[in-house]
């Protein structure tokens, strides 16, 4: 098995529905793996789960038993145990990058796909947290207008959402690092963390994790700790946010400034920083003939959900979705 076979997304949900079926002594049901698969963030419709469990029995990795499901086989914990290990040699870096390579969205013509991230809440909270969507979109602490909610039951490409839920899905800024890369932009991330607002500026990163070899979402750890303070910047400009910086060569600082006035053009925002050259942004180093360029995080609307008291599932980022199937803010 090679790594970019692990990377192929429809074996990866496979990988994950043998990591369920491990855990259980007994056959399992699609509607019991359909509930699990959602606890991982993959929320897949029960017919999917029975292609993919139907590609698995093909493989002799699972073996079905009627109507009370399926069970792992012998050959299917040996698939598994080489899969993990291939996930713990991976990073987080990788997956983010392969994501937005995969980005096709054009700003000129406002058209093709883009990372999103997903956020999975009870449908109570919809309006408190779209307003909250709104009011950072406002204050051009939000990468893009366009925004995508999905009710209880309703299934998007291979999105299900679970009864009793909403989702929320937000444009990623990860697809800006796709635009700047399909504009033969080369760039590094480098780090996420938070950044200090002071009088509605940008001040300087107070915390940050590198992306390189690990294998957690960074941001996603400052929005379970309740680290930031997002409302406050929203009421008075003074708070934390989370962000990442990433590196880009000097030679391609005018490109990079062109294509994103090319996307603000177009209502996007969430540029917190753009350095100087072989200067620090934001208080951070930068390496030699580079420059920093520093994003509002993915994760903003989840934490700001989250200091507002909504209980919310962060999937960030999560799937591509073309633009056209959003709407404005």
């Amino acid at each position: 098995m090679s790594s970019s076979w692990f990377q192929d997304k429809a074996y990866r949900k496979q990988i994950e529905i043998l990591r369920i079926l491990s855990e259980y002594s007994k056959p399992v049901g699609s509607s019991i793996i359909r509930k699990e698969l959602a606890k991982r963030g993959f929320f897949l419709s029960e017919r999917a789960i029975r292609y993919h469990l139907k590609i698995l029995e093909e493989r002799g990795l699972v073996e079905g038993h009627e109507r009370a499901g399926r069970m792992i086989t012998g050959t299917g914990l040996e698939e598994l145990s080489k899969a993990l290990a291939y996930e713990r040699m991976g990073s987080i870096l990788t997956e983010y990058l392969a994501l937005a390579y995969e980005t096709t969205y054009a700003p000129n013509e406002d058209r093709g796909e883009v990372v999103t991230n997903v956020f999975l809440m009870d449908k109570k909270f919809e309006e408190t947290a779209l307003t909250i969507i709104r009011d950072l979109y406002d204050a051009k602490l939000l990468p893009s207008p366009y925004v995508k909610v999905l009710d209880e039951e309703e299934e998007y490409r291979e999105l299900a959402v679970p009864h009793g839920k909403m989702a929320i899905l937000t444009v990623c800024n990860l697809t800006v690092d796709g635009v700047l890369l399909k504009n033969g932009i080369p760039l590094i991330l480098k780090y996420g963390g938070l950044v200090q607002f002071l009088r509605g500026k940008p001040v300087r990163f107070v915390d940050i994790i590198s992306y390189e070899h690990v294998t957690i979402h960074p941001l996603e750890i400052f929005v379970y700790k309740q680290a930031t303070t997002i409302l406050r910047i929203l009421e008075n400009g003074s708070g934390l946010i989370p962000a990442n910086m990433r590196e880009i060569p000097a030679v391609a600082k005018d490109r990079v400034i062109e294509v994103i006035g090319a996307l603000e053009e177009r209502g996007w925002g969430g540029i917190l920083a753009v350095g100087m050259p072989n200067e620090p942004i934001l208080g951070i180093p930068v390496s030699m003939d580079r420059f920093g360029v520093s994003m509002v995080g993915g994760v903003t609307p989840a934490a700001a959900m989250k200091e507002a008291g909504i209980d919310v599932e962060v999937f960030a980022p999560h799937c591509l979705v073309d633009i056209k199937d959003m709407k404005k803010i």
